[in-house]
C-alpha cells in the first residue's frame, strides 16, 4: 500500500493552498485516491494558511492526518508548530528565509524567497519548495507537475513560464 501525507503551511498570500491544489491535481494522474484539506483564516492575506493532501492507491480512511511523510513549510511560526508532527523517516523542506529552525537530516532548509526573487518574482518561493520536495520524494513525478502547471496556465504564458521556472528551480536546489 502506497500513502504519502503530506501538509503545506504558512501565511496567506504565500501560495500554500495553490501548491496543495497543484500536487493534489497532478496526483490525480498517478494514485486512485487524493485529498485535499485547506485551512485559513478570515484575513486574505497574512492569517496561517495550510492545507493537507494525501495520496493513496487504496481508499483513504480519513481524509485528515496527525502525523506526516512530507511537509513544506513557509515560515518559522509553521515550522515550529507542525515539525513535531512529521512521521519518523518523514522530510520537511523549509523556507530557509523565513524560518531559523536548526537544521536537521530530515530537514532541508531551502533559502526560497531568495532564491524566487532572484528568478523575478518572490511569489515562486512555494514553488521552489515543491520542486524540492518532488526531486527529494518523488511522490508525484514532475513532468505530471509541469504538466499540470501548462494545464492550468496554458494561455498566460508569461505566468506559467514563471512558475515553471520556479518548479524547476527547485528541482534543481
Amino acid at each position: 500500500m502506497t500513502l504519502h501525507r503530506i501538509v503545506m503551511a504558512g501565511t496567506g498570500g504565500q501560495g500554500i493552498l495553490f501548491i496543495g491544489k497543484l500536487l493534489a491535481n497532478a496526483a490525480l494522474h498517478e494514485f486512485a485516491h487524493v485529498t485535499f484539506i485547506p485551512s485559513y483564516g478570515a484575513e486574505v492575506r497574512g492569517g496561517p494558511s495550510s492545507c493537507q493532501v494525501i495520496l493513496s492507491d487504496t481508499e483513504i480512511p480519513s481524509p485528515v492526518a496527525d502525523r506526516f511523510d512530507a511537509m513544506i513549510l513557509m515560515n518559522h511560526d509553521s515550522a515550529t508548530r507542525l515539525l513535531p508532527q512529521l512521521a519518523r523517516g518523514g522530510l520537511a523542506v523549509i523556507n530557509g528565509s523565513l524560518s531559523q529552525v536548526e537544521p536537521a537530516p530530515n530537514r532541508r532548509l531551502v533559502p526560497a524567497t531568495e532564491r524566487a526573487e532572484d528568478l523575478g518574482d518572490g511569489r515562486g518561493a512555494s514553488l521552489i519548495l515543491l520542486g524540492v520536495l518532488v526531486k527529494a520524494r518523488p511522490v508525484v513525478t514532475a513532468a505530471c507537475v509541469e504538466a499540470t502547471l501548462r494545464r492550468t496556465f496554458g494561455g498566460k504564458k508569461a505566468v506559467l513560464d514563471s512558475n515553471l521556472a520556479a518548479f524547476r528551480a527547485g528541482l534543481e536546489a
